[in-house]
């Protein structure tokens, strides 16, 4: 199991709390069209350790 949690310090000062790779899988999977679309556009504020860009055909792309 993934670590979501860095520290409780730094949940209760910044409201940091990383997202596992499952969770982001089951987000990606309802919109799967768009992440195999390279034209496709995501947005990842909080960005952290990019799980979400790394998931899109684009960040495999990037990233391998």
């Amino acid at each position: 199991m993934e670590k979501q949690v860095v520290s409780k310090k730094r949940v209760a000062d910044h409201g940091e709390v990383l997202t596992g790779r499952r969770e982001v899988n089951a987000m990606l999977d309802l919109v799967k069209q768009e992440t195999e679309r390279i034209e496709s556009r995501f947005l990842e504020p909080a960005c952290g350790t990019g799980n979400f860009l790394t998931g899109t055909e684009l960040g495999s792309n990037l990233f391998s």
